[in-house]
């Protein structure tokens, strides 16, 4: 599985391309597409698409892992996030990605253990996880990989669930299969006791008729 990670912002969104083989994960790729403040904005977004939809191009992921925008104080700040946010989706959206979006919380929770992490940490992490021979940089690249990890391992996780439930089902069916098939023997040899003890009977009382016949002759 490949996976796009991204981490939204109108001045600087990160991007990182992982590939998944069973539990290891590598990165194939990372970048940061970096707009000026003196741009049009229209212009800003236009960059933030087309580069993304250049490394969809290019490494041809089939997931995307986003970063979640927060409303804190900021709201200025945010809302510019989130267009650029809305920039790089519509571009993994016209390349048909399948799309999962995570708070920082859940992201550091998920690479780093702790949603409390800082920014060393989360840095650490990635490096060690993709066995990289070096600190992913800008930050916004660490940060993108890291939402790229994340998603790998919430993926891998919902396949082992989905398996463990997958055999607890079949042992079920058998179970239950090989409950029927002593129900079924239990039923056919109660058939052919009775069967048995029914003839048993029609002889006797065959007997007892033919015994009654000659004692009156």
């Amino acid at each position: 599985m490949i996976i796009l990670g991204i981490d939204p912002g109108l001045a600087n969104t990160g991007w990182g391309i992982v590939e998944t083989r069973g539990s290891v994960c590598r990165a194939r790729a990372y970048g940061c597409v970096t707009t000026k403040a003196s741009m049009p904005i229209a212009q800003r977004l236009g960059m933030i698409f087309n580069q993304i939809s250049d490394a969809i191009e290019r490494y041809g992921p089939t997931q995307l892992a986003i970063e979640k925008v927060f409303f804190g104080e900021n709201v200025r700040s945010a809302v510019a996030t989130a267009q650029a946010r809305g920039a790089a989706i519509v571009a993994c959206a016209q390349a048909g990605l399948e799309v999962g979006e995570y708070t920082p919380m859940q992201i550091k929770q998920a690479v780093v253990g702790t949603g409390a992490a800082d920014k060393r940490q989360v840095i650490y992490m990635v490096r060690n996880v993709l066995a990289l021979d070096h600190d992913p940089r800008p930050d916004h690249c660490a940060d993108a990989l890291a939402a790229a990890v994340c998603h790998a391992n919430l993926m891998r996780t919902k396949s082992l669930t989905r398996d463990h439930a997958a055999v607890q089902m079949l042992e079920q069916e058998e179970a239950q299969a090989r409950l029927d098939k002593a129900v079924a023997r239990q039923i056919t040899a109660a058939a052919t006791a009775a069967h048995t003890a029914r003839g048993e009977r029609d002889r006797n009382v065959a007997r007892h008729v033919r015994q009654s016949r000659r004692s009156t002759s």
